[in-house]
């Protein structure tokens, strides 16, 4: 099992972990927020374009919500969580409102039980076999 701390930005907690992307070969450290209310993991264009991602060449999808809308372009690749590597979708965008890349429930979900401890400001990871 994995234990992180919520991450602290401008006085409210999140729980955000560290991962690795990889595409063709070309790696990739970022951070994202887990987000069990997304349901497709959504990172900015910015991080397509650091590993040399076509991004209209993906799947476009357009997501609605309350406030706005949000085109957003599907790609397949691998990413690594806490040792653990897999392929995985990522829907990339231009638009992404929010200053975190989110992690959603499709192909992450399933590969992890995921606790949050609101309480105690942490993030449970463990694998699942």
């Amino acid at each position: 099992m994995f234990k992180v701390g919520y991450t602290e930005v401008r006085g409210k907690f999140y729980p955000i972990i560290e991962l690795i992307l990889e595409y063709n070969r070309k790696e990739i450290g970022i951070s994202a927020i887990i987000d069990s209310g997304a349901t497709l993991s959504v990172f900015d264009a910015k991080i397509a374009e650091k590993l040399n991602i076509n991004l209209e060449n993906g799947e476009k999808r357009v997501f609605q919500s309350a406030t706005s809308k949000l085109i957003a372009y599907v790609h397949e690749l691998e990413m690594t969580i806490v040792g653990h590597k897999f392929p995985c979708k990522i829907a990339f965008s231009n638009d992404l409102s929010t200053s975190f890349n989110l992690l959603g429930r499709e192909t992450i979900f399933d590969k992890f039980l995921i606790t949050f401890n609101e309480r105690q400001k942490e993030l449970m990871l463990d694998k699942v076999e």
